[in-house]
């Protein structure tokens, strides 16, 4: 980016240089840090050709200007401190030439020299830190950045270019960690993370080829900021995992059902379709009857099909109800939980998730169950349904299957927790 002489940079930089540059025609600058008070002293043949510089570099005479540090820096025996003032002076005449490299030359000096106050030390380091990084000298931006922050910087604006520049300088690692860091914070003050903070912190770990990191913050965009796009991405990513069970993509249309990312025909069909083979045909007739009341279903020359299909799910879910009190009885006499977790699971897709869950918790609780991880899974859906997200939530912790359960139980567990997944 180049600076014009409209910038807000450029501006905060003039008023700041020339507010400091300011009466010196006193013979000592007022409020020194030092504690040597001989050393901060300004002659008079020092500040005159200084002040001269500054009014010339107002008026857009650079050699004028330039002439007159020349003459200020020719006078003997300069103290440190009259060679940090000439320098800042020099400073202020870049900056209104907008010779931008000389005045971040000319600033480091300053700054190095530990001449002038805390405050006005600071200042200048803040002007370093964003000169530098509207430069695109990103690693020498991280060093002012960083120091800015060290030495009680508190600019948000200013400290949050710190992950940026760190990114733009090709350090994803160390991005990601300022980033978290942040985050951190922010979370623990009450604020919410900006989904631009997380769509960084996605990039760095993405450029890091850190997989795991990069699966931890798209939860947290996707929690936060929940949009089909991320809950796409997040699920495709369990799918493509090694040894993704086939088993589980009943589970991963059921996420998709629910976070209304289904956007065809044909994914409306394959859920009620995998629903009535699980045995659950109240689930199949209500993921029909919705792709129906989308105009997805019932039109086209599928039509005829999809009537079908209702007609199918409609007689057996009619079946089902009638047979769901002696399939109860019959599960709680069973030695394994597996039964009782399929009734339940089958009570709450009817729309009795409150009565499901008891019984799918008696089902865990029972245990011998084939399928533990899946059991787990399919309780915290149903108690999502059941409007207890926070059980949910710990429902899908305690899934740790390797077949791509786990993985999809944190997706499922991130969406009950997102606005989205408000019941």
């Amino acid at each position: 980016m180049t600076f014009t002489t409209a910038s807000p940079v450029v501006r905060q930089a003039l008023a700041l240089l020339w507010l400091a540059l300011g009466g010196f025609a006193g013979a000592q600058m007022p409020a020194a840090p030092a504690p040597d008070a001989a050393a901060k002293v300004l002659r008079a043949e020092v500040a005159n050709p200084v002040n001269a510089a500054q009014e010339a570099a107002r008026g857009g005479q650079k050699e004028e200007a330039e002439t007159k540090l020349r003459e200020a820096a020719a006078v003997p025996n300069l103290s440190m401190f009259e060679q940090a003032v000439i320098e800042r002076g020099r400073a202020g005449v870049s900056l209104s030439a907008r010779d931008w490299p000389q005045a971040i030359r000319s600033l480091e000096v300053v700054v190095n020299s530990n001449q002038f106050s805390g405050a006005d030390q600071l200042q200048m380091n803040e002007l370093l830190a964003k000169l530098t990084y509207q430069e695109k000298d990103y690693l020498r931006a991280v060093t002012w950045l960083r120091r800015y922050a060290q030495e009680g910087g508190s600019d948000a604006a200013v400290r949050d270019l710190l992950p940026q520049a760190l990114y733009l300088a090709n350090e994803f690692k160390a991005a990601a960690e300022e980033l978290e860091a942040h985050i951190a914070a922010e979370e623990a003050a009450g604020r919410a993370t900006p989904e631009a903070t997380l769509r960084l912190l996605i990039s760095c770990y993405l450029q890091a080829k850190d997989d795991a990191g990069y699966a931890r913050a798209l939860e947290r965009l996707a929690q936060g900021y929940p949009k089909p796009e991320y809950w796409s991405e997040l699920l495709t990513r369990v799918t493509k995992q090694p040894g993704f069970s086939e088993r589980l993509w009943i589970d991963v249309y059921r996420l998709r059902f629910a976070a209304n990312l289904m956007r065809s025909g044909d994914e409306y069909v394959e859920l009620a379709q995998l629903a009535l083979q699980a045995g659950y045909p109240a689930e199949a007739l209500a993921v029909i009857d919705r792709g129906l009341s989308l105009s997805l279903l019932g039109n086209g020359k599928d039509a005829a099909a999809h009537t079908a299909l209702r007609e199918r799910a409609s007689k057996a879910a009619e079946k089902d109800s009638a047979d769901l009190g002696r399939a109860e009885a019959s599960a709680k006499t069973a030695r394994e939980g597996d039964a009782l977790v399929n009734v339940g699971y089958a009570y709450a897709s009817s729309g009795q998730a409150a009565k499901g869950v008891g019984l799918m918790e008696q089902g865990v609780t029972k245990g011998n169950l084939k399928r533990a991880d899946e059991a787990r899974l399919h309780l915290g859906q149903a108690l999502w349904q059941a409007g207890r997200k926070d059980d949910a939530a710990k429902a899908f912790t305690a899934v740790q299957g390797g077949d791509g359960s786990a993985a999809l139980a944190r997706v499922w567990s991130a969406f009950v927790r997102s606005p989205a997944g408000k019941v």
